[in-house]
């Protein structure tokens, strides 16, 4: 089937910084995706409005990050995203889905392929990044921009 293009645009997009540990085990792994699994995920994110609508989001992504960081890898990654809503009518509630939650979706497939590349020759094999809950990290981010407020 022919897909339909998208109300948002990807103008560009960039690593900004991406950070490579190994972090040697007392012994290998007897499963890598178990250990993978076991790494925390912190991601953060901002959207910037600019001028001429465009829209301009980082995210960041620090895998195993920790301070007593398990055997394996240890990953960083941020990149930007240049956005843009072609012009038309579309309904706010959906050009908020599109400015908010879209844009951090795109960025976060976009370095969740730079960790996969970062780890591809490495001793346990590719990183690959879980699906996110994004609902979840909207509401995480919210009740922190909350605390800060008070």
């Amino acid at each position: 089937m022919i897909a339909q293009k998208s109300a948002l645009n990807l103008d560009h997009f960039a690593v900004l910084q991406s950070h490579f540990n190994f972090i040697q085990p007392k012994r290998a792994p007897k499963d890598n995706l178990k250990l993978f699994q076991s790494y925390t995920i912190d991601i953060d994110f901002a959207h910037h409005f600019e001028e001429e609508g465009v829209i301009r989001v980082f995210v960041k992504i620090g895998v195993n990050q920790d301070k007593n960081a398990l055997p394996g890898y240890k990953l960083l990654v941020e990149g930007v995203g240049f956005f843009r809503l072609t012009n038309g009518e579309i309904p706010e509630p959906e050009q908020n889905n599109l400015k908010f939650y879209s844009t951090v979706s795109v960025i976060i497939g976009y370095l969740r392929n730079s960790l996969s590349s970062a780890t591809s020759s490495a001793p346990l094999g590719p990183y690959l990044l879980p699906a996110i809950d994004l609902n979840d990290l909207f509401l995480k981010k919210s009740e922190g921009v909350n605390k800060g407020d008070k």
